[in-house]
């Protein structure tokens, strides 16, 4: 069973009206708030000086990591 990760950006109203853009981190699939001082490249950052961005999805063989591409037929 593998996870599907969305892809690019995605917005989300708040109930004020505001607009927040969040970002899907393609390492581990968490949304990113696109905010000073917090923006995607700072948590790949995180996941470089961690080393916690290497992991392969048992289900497709994709490779994720900081970096890394999908191995050939991913």
């Amino acid at each position: 069973m593998g996870v599907d990760f969305p892809s690019g950006m995605i917005s989300v109203s708040t109930t004020s009206g505001d607009v927040v853009l969040l970002r899907i981190c393609d390492l581990c699939g968490a949304a990113v708030v696109e905010a000073e001082g917090s923006d995607l490249a700072f948590h790949k950052r995180w996941h470089r000086v961690t080393g916690s961005g290497n992991w392969v999805d048992p289900a497709t063989g994709r490779i994720h990591g900081v970096g890394s591409a999908s191995p050939p037929g991913n």
